[in-house]
C-alpha cells in the first residue's frame, strides 16, 4: 500500500474517502490535507484537498489530478493538473 499523508483525523479519513469514492476510482490518491478554504457550497470553514495520480499515468510520481472535497455537505470537486511528460 502506498504511504498516505494526512492532516486530518480518522473518522474524517474515513469521510472523505467516501466522499471522494466515484471520483477517485482511477485513481491513488498520495495526500490529504484540510486547509482553511471556505466551501464554495455551504460556505463551510474548512476543505480538504488531495493530490492523486492516476492509474494511467506514465509516471508514478508526478501528481496529475487534485481532489477539493467538503466533509460538511458532500461538495467534490476533481480538477486535472497539466504535466509535462517525456515522450
Amino acid at each position: 500500500m502506498e504511504s498516505f499523508r494526512h492532516n486530518l483525523t480518522p473518522v474524517e479519513v474515513k469521510a472523505f474517502l467516501a466522499t471522494v469514492k466515484d471520483l477517485a476510482e482511477n485513481l491513488c490518491i498520495l495526500y490529504c490535507v484540510k486547509v482553511p478554504v471556505p466551501c464554495p457550497e455551504c460556505g463551510g470553514e474548512e476543505t480538504c484537498q488531495s493530490g492523486a495520480v492516476s492509474f494511467y499515468s506514465s509516471s508514478s510520481n508526478k501528481i496529475t489530478h487534485e481532489l477539493k472535497a467538503c466533509l460538511k455537505c458532500g461538495y467534490k470537486n476533481l480538477s486535472t493538473l497539466l504535466t509535462i511528460e517525456k515522450m
